[in-house]
C-alpha cells in the first residue's frame, strides 16, 4: 500500500475530521475569493479607466517654483535680472523628451486670429448665426496716443483662426481628431525654414474652391492707424501660403450647440488653418520689424538690443514656449515616463500626467483594494497558524502509525507526503465549494462596500455645465476629464480563471507550510523509540 492510497483511506475513514477541515478550508476560500475579487476589480477599474484617458504628459513652466524662488531673493537687482531672463522651455529640452521611444508626437501650439487679404479673395465658412448678422454693424476700437488724445477706428472682426505647431505632427492628427483627406502635413524642414505652407479644412476648401497646391493670401492683422504710423503697409501684413493638405475634423458646430448663435467665424472649426509656428512668425515678421524700428527710434530711453530684432536667425530665441503636451503610445506608460524624466528636466519646469486628479478619484478604489488585500493576508496567516496547530495535534495522536510506517521501511519523506496529500484532498474539496459561493458573495459584497466607500469619501460629483459641450478651438489642454462615475462604471467583480487558479495555489501553499512546520517533529522521530513508548 503506497502513501497515496493511505492518504485517501485516512480521509474517508475519519469523515467527521475531514468534514470539519473541509468546512475550515471552505470558509478560508470564501474570504480569500472575496478579497482577491474585490482587489482585482479595483485595480482593473483603474487600469481600464486610465486606458480610456488620452496618453498625454504636459511639460510646462512651474509657476509655483518660480514664485517661491523669487520670494527667496532679497536683492531687488537680482529679482529684476531674473525677470529679464524669465524661464522658458527650450526646443532642445523638448527634443530630448521626444527622443524617448514612448513618445508619439508633441504639441507646442500657438493660436491667433487672422484676416483675409485686402481684396477678400478668401471667404470663411458661414454659420449664418446672430454673430455673423452683427458683423456688418459698425463698431469702434479706441486707444490713447502718447499725448493723451483718443484715436478711434472701425473695428474689423477677424474671420480665421491659425494654429501653429513646432513639430511635424499634432496630437489631433495622431488621435484621429483631424484626418488628412488629401495632401500631407508639414515636415521638419518646412518648420526649420519657416516655409509658408498650410492645411485647410474640407468645408473651407469647398467654400473657396481650393485644392492641394493652390495658394491663398492671409493677413496677420488689420491695417490700423496704430501700425500705419510705424510705416506698416497692407503688403507687410499679407503673405501667400501654399495649401499642402486638406483635412477633416470631428467637432462640427450645429444649430443645437450651446454657443451656436454667438460663435464668431474664427471660432468655427471649419475656419481653422494649420501651419508651422515658424510660418506664423515669418508672416508677421515684416510688421514686427517695422514696429521694432519705429519704437527704437521714438522711445530711445528704453534698451533696444539689436539681437532681439525679429529675424529668421533669432526666430527660435524669440519664440516663447511655456507649455508642451507630449502624446505617448500607451496611457499606462505616462506615470513611468514622468518618473523617468522627473530628475532630468529644467529647474523651473514640471511634468504633469493629470495624476493628481486621477489619484483623487481613485482613492475609494485604492482604499477598497488595500482593505481587500489586508483581509486576504490576514486570512492566509491565520489559516497557516490554525492548520499548522491542527496538524501538530494530529501528529501527536498518530505517533504509533508513524512509528509502524517508519519501522516497515517507509521513508520520512513519504510519511510527510501522505499528511500533505490528506490535507490537500480536503483543501481542494473545500476550495472548490468556496469558488461557487464566493463568486456570488464577492459580487454583491464588493458593490455594497464600494458604494459605502464613495458615499463616505470627500469626492463630489460634478454637475453638467451649460458650457460642457462648448466647442473651444483655443483649448490647449489635451488631458481627458474623468469622473468618479467613469471609474465606477469599469468596476465589476468577476471571479476569473486566474483568480480561481490563485485560490488553489494559495490553498496548496497554506497546506504545504502547515505540514512543513510540524514535520520537524517527524524528522526527529525514531521508530523503535516510538513503539517502545507506546507499549
Amino acid at each position: 500500500m503506497n502513501f497515496v492510497n493511505r492518504a485517501f483511506k485516512n480521509v474517508s475513514r475519519k469523515m467527521s475530521k475531514s468534514v470539519l477541515l473541509a468546512l475550515t478550508f471552505f470558509l478560508i476560500g470564501n474570504l480569500v475569493i472575496i478579497g482577491l475579487g474585490v482587489s482585482n476589480a479595483s485595480e482593473s477599474a483603474k487600469i481600464l479607466t486610465r486606458q480610456k484617458m488620452r496618453a498625454v504628459v504636459t511639460y510646462q513652466l512651474d509657476n509655483d517654483k518660480i514664485f517661491r524662488y523669487v520670494d527667496s531673493i532679497e536683492d531687488e537687482d537680482e529679482v529684476n535680472k531674473f525677470y529679464e531672463n524669465y524661464p522658458r522651455i527650450r526646443l532642445a529640452e523638448i527634443t530630448e523628451l521626444l527622443a524617448d521611444t514612448r513618445v508619439k508626437t508633441a504639441n507646442a501650439t500657438s493660436t491667433a486670429t487672422w484676416f483675409p487679404d485686402a481684396n477678400k479673395t478668401l471667404d470663411f465658412v458661414h454659420l449664418n448665426n446672430k454673430a455673423e448678422e452683427s458683423m456688418g454693424e459698425s463698431g469702434q476700437a479706441c486707444y490713447f496716443e502718447d499725448d493723451g488724445t483718443q484715436t478711434c477706428e472701425t473695428y474689423i472682426e477677424p474671420t480665421f483662426l491659425v494654429k501653429g505647431n513646432m513639430f511635424p505632427s499634432m496630437i489631433e492628427i495622431e488621435d484621429g481628431d483631424y484626418e488628412i483627406k488629401s495632401g500631407r502635413f508639414y515636415n521638419e524642414q518646412e518648420i526649420k525654414d519657416g516655409a509658408l505652407v498650410c492645411l485647410v479644412t474640407e468645408n473651407f476648401a469647398t467654400t473657396n474652391g481650393l485644392s492641394v497646391g493652390d495658394n491663398i493670401v492671409l493677413a496677420t492683422s488689420n491695417l490700423s492707424k496704430y501700425v500705419q504710423q510705424a510705416g506698416v503697409t497692407q503688403e507687410d501684413l499679407e503673405s501667400t501660403f501654399e495649401v499642402i493638405g486638406i483635412y477633416a475634423h470631428h467637432t462640427p458646430i450645429t444649430p443645437d450647440s450651446p454657443n451656436f448663435d454667438y460663435c464668431s467665424p474664427y471660432e468655427n472649426p471649419d475656419n481653422l488653418i494649420l501651419m508651422p509656428s515658424t510660418a506664423t512668425y515669418m508672416a508677421s515678421m515684416p510688421m514686427q520689424q517695422k514696429m521694432w524700428d519705429y519704437n527704437a527710434v521714438n522711445y530711445p530711453e528704453n534698451e533696444w538690443d539689436e539681437s532681439r530684432r525679429p529675424s529668421l536667425e533669432n526666430m527660435e530665441e524669440l519664440t516663447y514656449i511655456d507649455k508642451v503636451t507630449l502624446l505617448l503610445n500607451d496611457p499606462l506608460e505616462v506615470e513611468k515616463f514622468v518618473e523617468d524624466h522627473q530628475n532630468t528636466i529644467s529647474q523651473f519646469t514640471s511634468l504633469d500626467a493629470n495624476n493628481e486628479e486621477f489619484k483623487k478619484l481613485a482613492k475609494p478604489l485604492d482604499t477598497l483594494s488595500m482593505y481587500a488585500n489586508f483581509i486576504v493576508w490576514l486570512v492566509v496567516i491565520n489559516a497557516i497558524v490554525i492548520i499548522s496547530l491542527v496538524t501538530a495535534l494530529t501528529l501527536k495522536t498518530r505517533e504509533y502509525e508513524i512509528g509502524v510506517l517508519l519501522s516497515i521501511g517507509a521513508s520520512k519523506f513519504k510519511v510527510i507526503a501522505q499528511f500533505f496529500l490528506e490535507l490537500a484532498i480536503v483543501a481542494v474539496i473545500g476550495f472548490t465549494l468556496s469558488v461557487i459561493s464566493g463568486s456570488i458573495i464577492a459580487k454583491r459584497l464588493g458593490n455594497t462596500i464600494l458604494e459605502y466607500q464613495i458615499a463616505t469619501s470627500d469626492i463630489e460629483e460634478e454637475e453638467d455645465s451649460y458650457y460642457s459641450s462648448y466647442i473651444d478651438i483655443w483649448n490647449s489642454d489635451y488631458t481627458t476629464d474623468i469622473t468618479i462615475d467613469d471609474l465606477v462604471s469599469e468596476y465589476e467583480v468577476n471571479i476569473s480563471p486566474l483568480i480561481i487558479a490563485e485560490i488553489y495555489i494559495m490553498g496548496l501553499g497554506i497546506v504545504f507550510i502547515s505540514v512543513i512546520i510540524p514535520s520537524v517533529m517527524i524528522m526527529r522521530y525514531n521508530p523503535k523509540k516510538i513503539l517502545m513508548n507506546t507499549n
